[in-house]
């Protein structure tokens, strides 16, 4: 997948949280995008599980932003729409990120939630050149 096709997909995320924003500190920005294949392909419960856990990270320190959905259906050949739930998460540095990712919450959540529910995750990390 690209680095546009991956924009294109943080765009079309059907639903989403405002986490705790931060000053910008004139620095690069950290966009964390995740996107989620389940164990049961589109199981309502399990997607439920996985986006309201997600959504719960807002509250960790260092998350500025996070956005979390289904994919929009699509007719495009470009949209790759067989995931079951994406997510973008604005982290102010990646020593922020590096931070949320240790979390305990964090961690918690891909053993009891992610690694029972999920067959494959993809992520891309880039930084956010501010345009």
């Amino acid at each position: 997948m690209t680095l546009r096709l991956a924009v294109v997909l943080l765009s079309v995320f059907s639903s989403g949280l405002t986490g705790q924003v931060f000053a910008d500190s004139g620095g690069s920005r950290i966009v964390h995008v995740v996107l989620v294949w389940l164990k049961e392909p589109g199981n309502p419960e399990h997607r439920a599980q996985v986006i309201n856990a997600t959504r719960r990270f807002a509250e960790l320190p260092g998350v500025a932003e996070i956005r979390v959905g289904e994919p929009v259906p699509s007719q495009r050949s470009t949209v790759d729409g067989s995931y079951d739930v994406g997510l973008y998460m604005i982290f102010p540095s990646n020593d922020a990120l590096e931070i949320y990712l240790a979390h305990p919450a964090h961690k918690d959540a891909q053993r009891t939630i992610l690694r029972p529910l999920v067959s494959k995750i993809i992520v891309y990390d880039f930084e956010d050149d501010g345009t």
